[in-house]
């Protein structure tokens, strides 16, 4: 029997199958949707989340013994064998990880001599100790004198007063570093310190007195980072002179900007922490306005369950309800649907349209346009949502005189993101300023928002539906981006999931979306790369370690949202009929569970390359449907 023959025989033999599984799983993600019309999943990222709500309890002094002892509860049951926290599920131990959730819990009233902390603290030892620490845990802890305020990098409070015409402003920093830093410079400009009845000595290799904290050590005397470093240096001592002119009326620029961005923003962990810490700093009590807007949207997204609070990183209702909705509309929903229409208005009623955000810096002149990721978040829309938001309003039936003005003001936005390279990024346009990522202050080297291939690949998705065809000029610059950004291997690198796999199924939709012919050599090596990687069981797993080491690391077994994006990329690429599709087609329909859903583990949300990952609650449910549908409506040869 001929290859072809034996893909239409499984395939014959497999669709009853598929349909019913698909069936189990829009019923399942109809009975997910919430009265008001949208879908909102957990989040799940690293414990440093909940152990950073902790220290900031402690610093305001509030006494809400019932969150304390939740938080700290769900601490304890995230550590792993060797005392450690990592940064996701199953990677490994992460020393600030580690010495965050470690003194966490001693806020909380948890004795160093206690199993758990005995064994966290052997891990910090055997990892350096307390000096090792990166940059952000040290100011947690200087903020309650556990480390000196020099052992953090000097932030001068002038900073935030630069124009951003300059060059050197917090505009060239990405939206979420820039929503960090302004709360941190009014830190760094009070440098408080909260008086605790303990230190963390225990966790020291050092005697006292020799105890040097340093930032990473440069590759090179002559670098860029270097020169930061000695720049550090002189900072500190200026910082000694009794004359400082002009600070008071910096301290009040960052004050103003942080107020501003808070009563706009509702849904952000650490901006919204930097911003409670920087205004009491300043002297403000716990019921200034500001304060408590932040510390309400931070309560609002934990999630307690027997007796355990879990606090998440962030929410993502406007994220979650049109990828939702678009894996219902594609698996045979009507556009009519009721259920739709009331999502495609709450949709709507997200539009951030009247308010200009940080990104009219680099992108002067816009109408503003566009979504955000959470309820509610006006200084930062973002393109990645509105791709989708577009994709779902698009499809369906509500009448164009509630839709299309949010449709061209949404699509004329995104098309005025388009960075000079012909990339997308995800906040800001040419965000692309690498000196940001050599300060000590950016040790985790996040502070960009660069364009990527993943979001450019999904732009090319959504633009034929818009009219855009293979030579017009957006689509010709976002090509030639995308040539030159392919991996050796033949991937392309997700900067927003975890991590090849992701991004050579954001790309390879978009190709697909403006007829790119998979034959070519290029696309091919894309195509033969992702089947080379497939498991023996038929799905696909890769690795939040990927990042760390600049390749493709697998993991030992399949992940249902990553099977479901090598699917969606071999569908898009003509492969429907080929025996690695048929076999992971089986696998979805194999390991779905009772409830018409994936059961799954494994973080494949990136925040930060290396450093922060998410588990979005949401992906094992609607992209494996989306796969199946795609999988039953594909063409089987491009």
């Amino acid at each position: 029997m001929s290859l072809n023959q034996t893909a239409k025989v499984l395939e014959r033999l497999s669709t009853p199958s598929v349909e019913r599984s698909r069936d189990a799983a829009v019923a399942m993600l109809f009975h997910h949707q919430l009265d008001e019309g949208y879908w909102w999943y957990t989040l799940e990222a690293n414990e440093t989340i909940g152990a950073g709500i902790l220290q900031v309890l402690h610093f305001l002094g509030d006494a809400d013994l019932e969150m304390q002892t939740g938080l700290a509860r769900r601490l304890l049951s995230e550590q792993r064998p060797d005392g450690s926290w990592g940064v996701f599920f199953e990677g490994p131990g992460d020393l600030s990880s580690t010495i965050e959730c470690y003194f966490a819990l001693r806020l909380a009233g948890h004795s160093p001599a206690e199993g758990p902390l005995t064994k966290a603290r052997e891990f910090i030892l055997g990892r350096g100790g307390l000096t090792k620490a990166r940059v952000f845990t040290r100011i947690h802890l200087a903020l309650f004198g556990i480390v000196p305020w020099t052992s953090c990098p000097s932030m001068p409070i002038w900073f935030a007063s630069f124009p951003a015409w300059l060059g050197l402003s917090i505009y060239e920093f990405s939206s979420w570093a820039r929503a960090s830093i302004v709360p941190l410079l009014l830190l760094d400009a009070a440098r408080p310190v909260k008086p605790i009845d303990f230190d963390l000595g225990e966790l020291y290799l050092e005697p006292e007195g020799e105890r040097v904290f340093r930032f990473p050590k440069p590759k090179s005397f002559w670098s860029l980072q270097n020169v930061f470093i000695h720049f550090d240096k002189v900072l500190k001592l200026l910082e000694k002179l009794p004359w400082h002119p002009g600070k008071n009326r910096a301290i009040q620029k960052a004050e103003q900007w942080t107020r501003e961005h808070i009563a706009r923003t509702e849904d952000i962990y650490p901006a919204m922490a930097y911003a409670v810490l920087g205004l009491s700093a300043l002297g403000y009590p716990k019921e200034d306005p500001t304060i408590q807007k932040a510390l309400s949207g931070l309560k609002r997204f934990q999630q307690t369950s027997a007796g355990s609070v879990h606090q998440q990183c962030c929410i993502s209702p406007n994220w979650d309800t049109p990828w939702a909705a678009t894996a219902l509309l594609e698996a045979g929903a009507s556009p009519s649907d009721p259920r739709l229409l009331k999502a495609a208005r709450y949709m709507l009623s997200k539009e951030v349209k009247d308010f200009a955000g940080d990104w009219k810096f680099k992108n002067p002149g816009v109408e503003p346009g566009g979504w955000a990721f959470e309820f509610q978040n006006d200084c930062f829309p973002d393109v990645d949502d509105t791709i989708q938001a577009l994709h779902m309003l698009k499809r369906t039936a509500l009448p164009d005189e509630e839709k299309a003005e949010a449709i061209r003001r949404g699509l004329n936005w995104i098309l005025s993101m388009q960075c000079d390279n012909g990339g997308w990024a995800a906040f800001d346009k040419n965000n692309v300023s690498d000196w940001v990522n050599k300060i000590p202050f950016s040790d985790h080297g996040a502070c960009l928002d660069p364009p990527t291939p993943d979001i450019t690949g999904r732009m090319l998705e959504l633009l034929p539906h818009f009219g855009f065809q293979k030579n017009s000029e957006p689509v010709r610059r976002a090509l030639s981006f995308l040539w030159k950004t392919q991996e050796p291997c033949g991937a392309w690198r997700g900067r927003w999931g975890v991590n090849f796999i992701y991004g050579t199924w954001c790309v390879l939709t978009g190709l697909a979306a403006i007829n790119e012919h998979f034959d070519h050599p290029v696309l091919q090596a894309a195509v033969n790369w992702l089947k080379s990687i497939q498991n023996p069981d038929g799905g696909w797993g890769e690795s939040c370690l990927s990042d760390a080491e600049n390749r493709y690391i697998p993991l030992a077994l399949s992940i249902p949202s990553q099977t479901a994006w090598a699917v969606m990329a071999l569908v898009a690429a003509g492969e429907r009929e080929s025996p690695a599709v048929q076999r992971a087609i089986d696998w979805l329909v194999q390991n779905q569970n009772s409830q018409g859903s994936w059961d799954e583990s494994y973080f494949t949300g990136t925040g930060f390359p290396g450093h922060f990952y998410i588990r979005y609650h949401g992906y094992r449910h609607y992209f494996p449907l989306l796969a199946l549908a795609r999988y039953g409506t594909a063409k089987t040869k491009r």
